[in-house]
């Protein structure tokens, strides 16, 4: 069964995906540059699946939680979204996205991203890189851990 509201996504329990520590966080981007070198052949190549700004003296991520329960996989007229139950994480095929964007806006993280330059249309989300992310390696301060 499906999550009513955005606020019951937010709500339901979470077992798996990146946890971002900002305390820890500098601001270097070395998250975003490994997330966009480990995705090469995506629609939506050179742009990064977690997003790193700062919010005063802080910095925030905006990426996909990975949540047990997926509410833009709801609104997909495709049905693009994926769970791998064996890494614990969603999956957009962004090569058969049509870009009607119903999906942009069901997620209470905005964690799925919109590219539309150059004639290149599709909502792109973090993958977890199949399960091993870039990212968390890339990180000199461990400002981001995968929880399974």
């Amino acid at each position: 069964m499906g999550v009513a509201t955005q606020e019951d996504a937010l709500m339901s329990s979470k077992k798996f995906g990146l946890v971002f520590h900002p305390d820890k966080c500098t601001g270097c981007l070395d998250c975003e540059k490994a997330c966009v070198k480990s995705h090469p052949t995506s629609v939506a190549a050179g742009k990064s699946r977690i997003k790193i700004t700062k919010n005063g003296s802080a910095h925030k991520a905006t990426m996909c939680q990975h949540c047990e329960v997926c509410p833009p996989s709801e609104l997909c007229p495709s049905a693009l979204f994926e769970f791998h139950d064996d890494g614990k994480y969603w999956s957009l095929d962004e090569h058969r996205c049509f870009a009607c964007m119903a999906c942009i806006p069901r997620c209470p993280h905005e964690g799925v991203f919109f590219e539309g330059a150059f004639g290149v249309e599709t909502a792109y989300s973090c993958d977890l890189c199949a399960g091993d992310p870039a990212c968390t390696k890339a990180c000199p301060k461990g400002a981001l851990t995968l929880e399974k």
